[in-house]
């Protein structure tokens, strides 16, 4: 299963705070149909199908086979000048 930081739980809760979303929003990892690699981005609910992490009050929501590949990976973040995520 992924894991995530607090400070990518910090990011997801600033992002989602900023934003028009209810506080059940989260951030979501799924595959870009167009080039298959990896898209983010914040959505309203988790899709029936996903599988949602929890951490510090932040939801991240992955497509199942999104999941599966990134078994065992931690996603993180840097908050500092251009906040960011990046995966380990």
């Amino acid at each position: 299963m992924i894991t995530m930081t607090t400070e990518a739980a910090t990011l997801i809760t600033h992002l989602i705070n900023d934003s028009d979303l209810p506080d059940s929003a989260g951030l979501r990892l799924g595959t870009d149909p167009v080039v298959g690699s990896l898209a983010m981005s914040l959505s309203r609910k988790p899709r029936s199908s996903d599988v949602v992490i929890h951490h510090g009050g932040a939801l991240l929501f992955l497509a199942p086979t999104v999941a599966d590949s990134l078994n065992g990976r931690t996603l993180r973040a840097q908050l500092e000048d251009r906040p960011a995520f990046y995966l380990t």
